[in-house]
């Protein structure tokens, strides 16, 4: 159904209309046979960062056998039983379902339910409007497989958003059976199969020495066989639904051919956790490929079964798995399996090797049938038996999950919602449309946040996220109080502290933030005296972004923090020698040159170093990587501020009595900002949310964040306009040219802010105002900032940022008039 033709359709009561909108999104079934394979290509293809690819349940194969002993599901006592038992069996899965933070996932059942209620208010509205426009008539109820698969399909909806994913995919290889059901369910505009076809010699000898399924090779051909034979089926009726692969071309190249599946998938997207990222990286093929090995769905499952085992293996193993039959199948075995699979072997391409023409095939009598059968029945006994033996939690994990099939419907497992009220298709609305993020599945609870010490961060830091404190503790640094003394009687106190940010899909990343904190540039006329005088002190904030992030961001801030340092003291030694050779000690015009001269130097420094990182001279690969550059340096008369990119500089002051100004002395540079984007049009750039580009309307509603992208292609997708290094992003308006500021130091005491975004994305200005001016040790104001973003940033995005912050108290030494009225002339100057 369009999304015109649903909301042409309302339905009433007595409190309002509600518009009933079906899901539009694709859904991904993978079809063949096991053993061929298909575990190793959905962690693959799990790698996408919008898909999730859980090892399966298999709900509608082990639920449909029993659908009669539930009665009509179009009664809700009898759907609650259902529900109850599916998710039960949902949560026994034997590869435990895990969310984004490697929970194991607990779904709401009563979240479920309504989602399975108003799904099959929608299906029901377009089978109705379907038959209107076709002049038939139409069930009032519907039918109880349908309702199982409306069950099913909320379950994986809820897998994907408790990964922060957007698609799924369901590898329960035997789907190809159900696709009329999924066809009317989904309609062709969703469905989609990737048909994964393996040699049935290969699969057979592959079931035969791993404990799973059937253990006969005329069981597994027979099987084989026919799960070819619905695969063709769909192939015939709907080939543009169905992309068909071959395990034995994965082999030979697995980037091209995992390469085709993620175009007949179609545009990929960034999970729902990176959203607010600095840079969308959307993996390349290889990385696809190559991730899957260290991924946690591999991780997870080889360590539970023998038959997950080939997860972790490298290319030898890989390259030895082509025509293993050829050397390892017994004759009497192989000719039962081309006797049975001659057929589907032709028309799929498999030359059988000793059964020839029909005439060669076994006459499989009736008896011999049954011998058969007898036969895999005792070897499935003993193969069980010797998983008992061999692997007993394994044997014990699938034992649990059955258990669930053997609950006869008075048996519930969450006996409260089983008998919980009933409720109408409006109130299943009105609590999806008022309960915000309803995501299905048992979430982290929030206990104590009130009363909880930021400025000890981070000690108890698992009561606010997701990680433990020990795991916070680890990336977490800080740069102690320090003092550093100004000529005219100034003492700047400063602290500054780093927070590794969580990134629950690489919980290893490296942290891409790094800081100047109290880099000083001595003043050289006192060179002589005992003890030098400072004339300066430089303070910066970097944030990195982009694979390389982490080198950007540092080798940015040696090369700034050495050429602003020393190019200052230089130029105060030049300067030095001509008042000394005028004999004069200086004047109010030398004192204002010093702002036009850091405003030159930092705007050569910052492009000269986005210039060593873009062409390569660092040995960093800038080509989609980089780093903001937020730079304050502070003299006794002025606060110069240098700025590329999305971090920040504040100034907090107090009045006389007492209320507290923040001013911003850095502007971000965003596509927000109409000034930037005009910059980046010019330039050929395309500034959307990654939803209007998809979708090549700058009108279409989101709520995304506005990036910067090519006309050519999705690509580089940066959330700023300005930054270091980033060379891709430069042909497109990106430029590394710093807005320069210049303002007089307070005449009474003040504080100043810098930080990456990791603090600024949740904690607005004014409130980082009222958190500092608590603290006279900015080392706890440091903590105390660090803390709260962290816990906003876990409690709305399921993720961090990298956050760094630096926070200095500048103090004047008591003025006389004289110092006052200095003060007031370079103000109003």
């Amino acid at each position: 159904i369009t999304e015109e033709q649903a909301n042409t359709t309302t339905r009433e009561n007595k409190k309002a209309v509600k518009t009933v909108t079906a899901q539009n999104s694709q859904v991904f079934f993978m079809i063949g046979c096991q053993r061929s394979g298909s575990n190793w290509l959905r962690t693959m293809l799990g790698e996408r960062e919008d898909l999730i690819a859980p090892h399966p349940p298999h709900i509608m194969r082990d639920f449909m056998p029993r659908l009669e002993m539930y009665g009509d599901l179009n009664l809700q006592d009898n759907l609650k039983v259902l529900i109850d038992h599916v998710i039960a069996f949902a949560e026994r899965n034997q590869v435990k379902w895990l969310d984004l933070h490697s929970r194991p996932i607990k779904f709401k059942r009563s979240a479920i339910m309504m989602e399975v209620m108003v799904t099959i208010e929608c299906f029901h509205f377009k089978e109705k409007y379907a038959a209107m426009l076709e002049g038939r008539d139409v069930e009032d109820e519907v039918e109880n497989p349908y309702y199982l698969l409306a069950i099913f399909d909320a379950i994986m909806n809820t897998m994907a958003k408790a990964n922060g994913k957007k698609m799924w995919m369901c590898k329960s290889m035997g789907m190809s059976k159900f696709h009329d059901l999924l066809l009317s369910f989904y309609g062709k505009e969703r469905l989609r199969y990737i048909y994964l076809v393996r040699d049935p010699r290969d699969v057979c000898l592959s079931f035969m020495n791993t404990p799973v399924g059937d253990c006969h090779p005329y069981a597994i051909a027979k099987k084989w066989a026919n799960l070819q034979n619905f695969a063709a089926i769909i192939l015939h009726e709907t080939p543009d639904l169905i992309h068909q692969v071959c395990y034995e071309e994965v082999l030979g190249d697995k980037e091209k051919q995992v390469a085709k599946i993620v175009q007949f998938m179609g545009a990929r997207d960034v999970c729902r956790s990176m959203r607010r990222g600095s840079i969308v990286a959307i993996k390349n093929d290889k990385d696809v490929v190559s991730g899957a090995k260290a991924g946690r769905e591999a991780k997870l499952a080889r360590k539970l079964s023998y038959q997950f085992k080939n997860l972790g293996r490298g290319e030898s193993f890989i390259a030895g798995q082509f025509r293993k039959w050829a050397t390892e199948m017994k004759d009497e075995d192989l000719m039962l399996v081309e006797s049975v699979a001659f057929e589907e072997m032709q028309r799929l391409g498999y030359e059988p090797h000793l059964v020839e023409t029909e005439e060669d095939r076994i006459d499989f009598t009736e008896d011999l049938c049954e011998e058969y059968a007898a036969e895999n029945k005792r070897l499935i006994e003993k193969m069980n038996a010797d998983l008992a033996i061999e692997n007993p939690d394994d044997l014990q994990r699938r034992k649990i999950q059955a258990s669930v099939l053997e609950r006869t419907t008075s048996e519930h497992y969450e006996e409260e919602f089983v008998r919980s009220f009933f409720i109408d298709i409006d109130n299943a609305l009105d609590t999806m449309d008022n309960i915000e993020d309803d995501k299905g599945f048992i979430g982290r609870r929030h206990s104590g946040i009130a009363r909880f010490n930021f400025q000890e961060w981070p000690l108890n830091a698992s009561l606010v996220g997701f990680q433990s404190s020990v795991e916070v503790s680890e990336r977490f640094e800080e740069d102690k109080t320090k003092k550093v003394k100004l000529k005219g009687g100034i003492t700047i106190t400063f602290a500054a502290a780093t927070q590794g940010g969580y990134y629950p899909n690489d919980r290893d990343k490296a942290n891409q933030d790094a800081y100047i904190a109290g880099a000083r540039v001595t003043d050289p006329s006192q060179s002589r005296l005992k003890k030098e005088k400072n004339s300066g002190v430089l303070f910066a904030v970097f944030d990195g972004h982009g694979p390389n992030g982490a080198e950007c961001s540092r080798k940015a801030k040696e090369h700034v923090a050495k050429e602003i340092v020393e190019g200052m003291k230089n130029d105060d030694c030049m300067r030095s020698r001509i008042l000394m050779k005028l004999g004069g000690g200086g004047s109010d015009s030398d004192t204002l040159d010093e702002s036009a001269r850091f405003s030159s130097k930092s705007s050569k420094i910052f492009r000269q170093t986005s210039s060593l990182l873009e062409m390569g001279e660092t040995g960093i690969d800038a080509s989609h990587s980089g780093t903001t550059a937020t730079s304050l340096f502070i003299t006794k008369d002025f606060l110069h501020t240098a700025n590329v990119g999305d971090s920040r500089c504040l100034l907090i002051e107090q009045d006389e009595n007492g209320k507290t100004s923040v001013t911003a002395l850095t502007v971000d540079h965003t596509p927000d900002r109409e000034d930037e984007i005009k910059r980046i049009e010019a330039h050929g750039g395309v500034v959307m949310t990654s939803d209007q580009y998809d979708n090549d309307d700058p009108t279409f509603t989101s709520f995304e964040q506005k990036r910067i992208w090519s006309k050519a292609g999705k690509w580089p997708g940066t959330a700023f306009t300005r930054s270091i290094g980033d060379a891709v992003a430069k042909e497109l308006g990106v430029c590394a040219e710093p807005e320069c500021a210049n303002y007089p130091l307070p005449s009474s005491n003040a504080t100043f802010v810098l930080g990456s975004d990791g603090v600024f994305d949740f904690v607005p200005d004014e409130e980082i105002g009222e958190i500092v001016k608590k603290f006279d040790d900015p080392a706890d104001a440091c903590r105390e900032l660090i803390g709260k973003a962290w816990n906003r940033w876990n409690d709305i995005e399921e993720r961090a940022d990298d956050i760094t912050v630096i926070v200095g108290h500048v103090k004047h030494r008591k003025q006389n008039k004289l110092s006052k009225l200095r003060h007031a002339l370079l103000r109003s100057t």
